[in-house]
């Protein structure tokens, strides 16, 4: 699994950035998440293996980093 934190939404798209020294960006279409991620959240993202998002959970949230 891949480890991303949503950026920003821009228009269609979700902004992911990698956790990895890298930083890359990724882009997905924003309806995929919306419902349930909010900037800042920290994501593991499985893809199937034509590049579909095929399991994404929250493994932290900007809250839940300030109270720890």
């Amino acid at each position: 699994m891949n480890q991303y934190r949503l950026d920003r939404y821009e228009g269609s798209y979700a902004i992911l950035v990698e956790d990895s020294e890298f930083q890359n960006e990724l882009y997905v279409l924003k309806e995929r998440l919306i419902g349930f991620v909010k900037p800042g959240d920290c994501l593991e993202i499985e893809f199937d293996t034509i590049g579909n998002l095929k399991h994404v959970a929250i493994i932290s949230t900007p809250d839940k980093m300030e109270k720890a």
